[in-house]
């Protein structure tokens, strides 16, 4: 029998690459028995993975949240790094943020340099979680620094809530000033978080007149507006009818940004504890930068 190197019956010695599986041979061999170079399989550099939040959309009318999803961003693993490397420096606290009006509690977004305030028995989500629903036209409206009030009241519902209130906006060349910002917004959710699911019925609504707020600064009017929803879908916990307060805000309140900033205020009627009116206003008119 004939080995490799082409002598008959002599026993020979491997030697084997042990990343790769590959013998070696001599270098004068190789040259001599391969006219083509070797070529050998890199092994892949170790990599860590970056958790980082994603949106999903969980259907039509479905609420989300920044965090229930998420995807892997992966990045080649740093060198190892000495011992004064591995310092830690002194830990930063952020400031804490106080509410303007007595008893009540503030609400932050990671998205909005806004805060508002809401009564102490709502429950605040995280700065960083989004909620949302999307339009019949595949749109995708969204809240941010969001509060719940009775949250998980229905137990059909996983993410169930009497009231809930957050920061949206809406770009400033879709609209022709502040009225028609809180107008279209209010029409927008109304179609997206109580229309009917599949079956392309709108939901009864009654847009209310425009009013302005007077903001905590004194010097800055938001226009409020209040739009009655009678929801079109069959789902658990129904309630006969629903208030959606938009309070916009004028351009200058976050110059530069291109969009109205609006404090959106989606509330269940004609149920016990409903939200009144006045609370809600009065949570517009803490509205303040951070």
């Amino acid at each position: 029998m004939t080995g490799p190197g082409g002598h008959s019956g002599e026993p020979r010695t491997w030697f084997v690459d042990p990343l790769t599986g590959q013998p070696l041979e001599p270098e004068a061999e190789a040259e001599r028995t391969s006219p083509l170079p070797v070529v050998r399989d890199t092994v892949p550099s170790r990599r860590r993975f970056r958790l980082g939040p994603a949106l999903g959309v969980l259907g039509l009318a479905a609420v989300l949240a920044v965090g229930t999803t998420a995807t892997f961003q992966a990045k080649t693993a740093a060198p190892p790094r000495s011992a004064q490397e591995l310092v830690l420096p002194d830990s930063v606290t952020p400031a804490r943020i106080e509410p303007v009006i007595a008893g009540w509690q503030p609400v932050q977004s990671d998205d909005h340099p806004l805060v508002f305030d809401v009564p102490p028995d709502w429950k605040l989500e995280e700065p960083d979680v989004a909620v949302g629903y999307e339009t019949p036209s595949g749109d995708l409206v969204t809240l941010q620094g969001v509060a719940r009030y009775h949250r998980d009241f229905c137990p059909g519902s996983d993410l169930s809530a009497r009231a809930m209130a957050g920061f949206t906006t809406i770009d400033e060349g879709e609209v022709g000033g502040t009225v028609q910002a809180a107008e279209e917004t209010t029409l927008r959710w109304a179609e997206a978080a109580y229309g009917s699911l599949g079956e392309g019925r709108s939901p009864k609504t009654e847009v209310g007149k425009a009013g302005p707020l007077r903001m905590l600064d004194g010097g800055t009017t938001a226009t409020a507006v209040t739009t009655t929803v009678v929801p079109a879908s069959d789902g658990p916990c129904p309630a006969p009818s629903v208030a959606i307060t938009a309070i916009a805000l004028p351009l200058r309140a976050v110059p530069g940004s291109g969009r109205y900033h609006v404090l959106l205020v989606l509330a269940d009627q004609e149920t016990p504890d409903a939200v009144a009116r006045d609370i809600v206003l009065k949570m517009g008119e803490s509205i303040r930068r951070e």
